[in-house]
């Protein structure tokens, strides 16, 4: 390590050894932390120089990052072997020590490790935290580890409580039950210095006994893990950042909480009951007073659990996120080698309380499926009923391959993962049940769903096609659950699974008014607004928007004959687009404006506006009417309702990059797909041989430019 009065270096990155500490760095690495981390409690020297000392080998390497001479990005890395490298990521590390801001920076990484590195897997990324998960992912893949929680202590403690009824029933319940008995309760929250060993070590005993202990993954399983908490919870204590939190039933310790608080975050580094008291539920009651406390002590802050969550732990929660692991790979070739071998070692096993069904019509879907769909709708229109049921009817009235696999727990219906089966050159592909007019699939799944789960599915489609070629989804928004998750899912299945790229999509967050908005477009966009609309309306130009069912029928034929007067292509499936106006002007969501010329139409565009969103399907204009830029006039009347009459939040213009969008978008995200070849089947690996190849052959290309 080098000594603090010699901390330069090139810039980009360089890597040093270790020597079971920070060393010079550690100034540094707590300046960036706070300076670009948010000071967070989980990557401060306190908490790396501890993990460092009792769970490092000595072959740990800092890498750090600079530009212009100043440091940037900083992580600790260990090889794996001689070609693969990974964080240093003890288990009593809940995300890595990586203070990566900036993802673009991470193939630079690879490409500066020692030796021959071809893979780089960094463990356990918080979203909140830094930038390692975002962007795509090309020459590598994320993966969901932990479905992870918080509880946000802005408002009050009553707001809190009074959005979960439930769970407040259920504390009084056991309160009840513990006055009942007669146990004197009493609560301890230990800070001092002296206090922290003697409470780690009553955690530790009482952690034990319970079914950690019979695991041997307690805190007292080991000398060093204990050791690393008394001492870590000792050195925070001096900067006042430890809290313990106990419970004790008379004079007995029923439940205990090991934390770290800073810069108004607290972090839940450990706990446990006794599981002898569970009918009390000591750990619940234990969280409510912790809870209680986080609000008086850190109001706006949040509480941190980084924990794997279950539906029962949920219901304290006021928001969740995956922690995620990143791995990139130096060469395509390297990544379809690596998920090769990955695949043919899977042998993954269904748990026993889930069932899959499987229906061939969206109107087969028992009731409570169907309003799992309709909530889901909230977020996305094309998760609903109604868009499968328009799609269905108008696309593929009679194809015997539609499939909508429902996953279940009990009566609990955990995920809806609709597709379209084709038998080709003798082999079963699978896809997406999309098409063209498909801007995202997104299959319905609980918001807890885990990807061990999700493998139920993938294997009744197996069972229900025997020697399934591939599954092709698309497209799929790729910072979304349902993407991370079945992207997990088909790899822990043994299937070999590809991203790629779909399409650019605009979008428009709002949170302006018409006026505002039009003020920040350019000059051009605003004259062309003020000349044509003075022009179309001085030559009698009007323009309309219809909502209703029972205006719908005429505005359909206003639009069915400005389409074909149009430069675009005539509709695969006509019938699509009336339907799908029809159903949505049932629930409200239809906005169809016509430009309107001496009582002739000569331009009409589609919005469907729902639950806050606007989404632009179709543009058209008749071509002997441009020289009033119609499709123009139109696009800012449904711009300015859908902004200061239906008050969105978001506009979004859906499919493709065309120059235009810029015009009216300011934000632009991208549309991925996934593909997964079954290894085990001969069309699977022939189309795996195809995938690679062109995998192979754009990096050879990509390096000759």
């Amino acid at each position: 390590m080098r000594s603090a009065d010699d901390l330069r270096g090139p810039d980009g990155w360089t890597t040093m050894a270790l020597r079971r500490s920070l060393g010079a760095y550690g100034p540094v690495w707590d300046e960036l932390n706070t300076r670009r981390f948010g000071d967070h409690p989980l990557l401060t020297t306190v908490f790396i120089e501890d993990l460092l000392q009792h769970f490092g080998n000595g072959q740990e390497r800092l890498c750090v990052y600079r530009r212009d001479g100043a440091i940037e990005a900083m992580c600790v890395l260990r090889r794996r072997n001689p070609l693969v490298w990974t964080s240093f990521l003890p288990s009593q590390a809940q995300i890595a020590p990586t203070l990566v801001a900036d993802a673009t920076l991470l193939p630079l990484l690879l490409a500066s490790l020692p030796g021959m590195a071809i893979q780089l897997d960094l463990m356990c990324n918080d979203p909140h935290v830094g930038g390692v998960l975002s962007g795509a992912a090309p020459r590598g893949h994320l993966l969901n580890h932990a479905l992870t929680m918080q509880i946000s202590l802005a408002g009050t403690l009553e707001q809190y409580w009074a959005a979960r009824p439930r769970l407040q029933s259920n504390i009084k319940r056991y309160q009840k039950r513990l006055a009942e008995s007669g146990v004197v309760k009493h609560q301890a929250r230990l800070v001092d210095v002296d206090d922290m060993d003697a409470a780690v070590d009553r955690y530790a005993a009482l952690e034990g006994a319970g079914w950690k202990g019979r695991s041997g993954t307690s805190v007292g399983s080991s000398p060093a893990q204990h050791q690393f908490y008394r001492d870590l919870l000792r050195r925070a204590a001096r900067e006042g950042h430890a809290l313990v939190c106990e419970l004790w039933f008379d004079d007995r310790l029923a439940a205990s909480r090991l934390i770290l608080r800073q810069n108004g975050m607290y972090v839940m580094l450990k706990t446990c009951y006794d599981e002898t008291l569970s009918d009390f539920s000591p750990g619940r009651l234990l969280l409510r007073s912790v809870i209680e406390h986080a609000f008086a002590d850190q109001p706006g802050g949040v509480i941190e659990f980084y924990t794997d969550a279950d539906h029962n732990q949920l219901e304290w929660a006021t928001g969740q996120r995956w922690i995620r692991h990143r791995t990139l790979y130096r060469w395509d070739v390297t990544e379809a080698l690596t998920l090769t071998l990955h695949a043919w070692r899977s042998n993954p096993r269904t748990p026993d309380a889930l069932a899959v069904d499987v229906f061939h019509h969206p109107d087969e879907l028992p009731a409570d499926v169907q309003a799992f769909m309709t909530k889901a709708e909230k977020h996305n229109v094309g998760c609903g009923l109604a868009w499968y049921r328009n799609l269905v009817e108008t696309v593929y009235p009679d194809n015997p391959g539609l499939r909508f696999y429902v996953l279940r727990n009990g009566d609990h219906p955990l995920a809806v993962l609709p597709l379209r089966a084709e038998k080709v050159r003798g082999a079963w592909q699978l896809a997406s049940l999309s098409n063209f007019y498909t801007s995202l699939y997104e299959p319905v799944l609980d918001a807890g769903l885990k990807s061990r789960d999700m493998v139920a599915v993938l294997t009744a489609i197996q069972q229900e096609f025997p020697g399934m070629a591939s599954l092709t989804l698309t497209p799929m928004d790729p910072d979304s659950h349902a993407y991370q998750t079945l992207l997990s899912a088909m790899r822990i299945k043994g299937w070999i699974a590809f991203e790629y790229f779909s399409f650019g999509n605009w979008y428009q967050p709002v949170d302006f008014d018409w006026a505002s908005y039009l003020k920040a477009r350019s000059g051009q966009l605003q004259n062309t607004l003020r000349r044509m609309g003075k022009k179309f309306a001085a030559d009698g130009g009007t323009l309309a928007m219809v909502t209703s069912p029972k205006e719908l029928p005429a505005a359909i034929a206003a639009y069915e004959k400005v389409y074909a007067a149009s430069w675009k292509k005539p509709e695969p499936f006509p019938r699509f687009m009336p339907a799908l106006m029809q159903t949505y002007a049932a629930k409200g969501f239809l906005r169809l404006g016509v430009a309107w010329l001496n009582g002739e139409a000569v331009a009409a565009q589609l919005w469907i506006v729902a639950h806050g969103r606007a989404e632009i399907y179709k543009l058209a204009y008749d071509e002997r009417f441009k020289n009033y830029s119609p499709g123009t006039l139109v696009t800012a009347m449904l711009m300015e309702h859908a902004l200061d009459k239906d008050k969105v939040s978001e506009i979004d213009y859906l499919i493709g990059d065309d120059p235009y969008k810029a015009t009216w978008m300011s934000h632009r995200r991208e549309r991925w797909g996934l593909v997964a070849y079954n290894p085990k089947a001969l069309r699977g690996l022939t189309g795996l041989a195809r995938e690679a190849a062109g995998r192979a052959a754009r990096g050879v290309a990509d390096q000759l430019k």
